[in-house]
Order: C-alpha cells, then structure tokens, then sequence
C-alpha cells in the first residue's frame, strides 16, 4: 500500500474550500461574519464582506498551521457540496392552490407565461 503524502499548510491553502459570507450582529457591532463549508470553526468576522472573506483567509492559514502541529485531521473539501451548488436555474415551488389561481390570472392578464410572470414578480421583489 503506497503511502499517502502528508500535505503542507501551503497545500491545504490551495484547496478549494467552499464558504458562506453572511450579516452579523451582536452586541455594539454589526458586520459580516465568514466561515467554510467543511469547517465551520474556521470563521472571520468584518465590517464588510470583503473584510471577512479577507481575515478568513488568515484564519484558515493559522487554523491549518495549528491542526498540522497538533495531529488534528483537517476534512478535506467536499466536492459534492460544491457540485450541488451549481444552479441549473430550475425551482420546484409548491404554493396554496388560491396563490397558484391569483398569479395564473395575474400571467394571463399581462399577457405572459406563468413563469415568466413568476420571474418577474422575483426579480421585483429583489
């Protein structure tokens, strides 16, 4: 059995890790706080969302630093994740019959698809 290359923390770094940047709020402070997919103990917080995408970049350089120095396993980046969030731009939606009637007529009168209308109404809402 061949023996498996331990990677480095500059090879764990060129790993594509899927993140989520969202709004943050506690106490006095109101930002945007980031964090990976696969581990979510890797996270940064910043006043904006570049400035967490940023500092989480330093987080997950010391994290792995730290997670080499200490024999910690470090997940590697989950594909199927990342394949999942590609966007076919299909939706199933599921509604209340009346709405279902409400914005079929709506489609009707202006004359357009019902999803076409469905898209537009989204799009508005945005």
């Amino acid at each position: 059995m061949a023996k498996r290359k331990t990677l480095t923390v500059d090879d764990y770094m060129k790993l594509d890790y899927a993140f989520v940047v969202l709004p943050f709020s506690e106490d006095d402070f109101s930002g945007y706080r980031a964090f990976l997919i696969d581990i979510p103990a890797v996270e940064s917080i910043g006043a904006t969302p570049e400035e967490a995408l940023r500092d989480l970049n330093d987080v997950k350089k010391e994290w792995f630093a730290y997670a080499l120095a200490k024999s910690i396993t470090i997940p590697e980046p989950n594909t199927a994740f990342q394949a999942a969030m590609t966007y076919s731009g299909r939706v199933t939606l599921r509604m209340p019959k009346t709405l279902h009637r409400q914005v079929s007529e709506r489609a009707t009168l202006d004359g357009v698809s019902l999803n076409a209308y469905l898209n537009s109404a989204i799009q508005r809402g945005m």
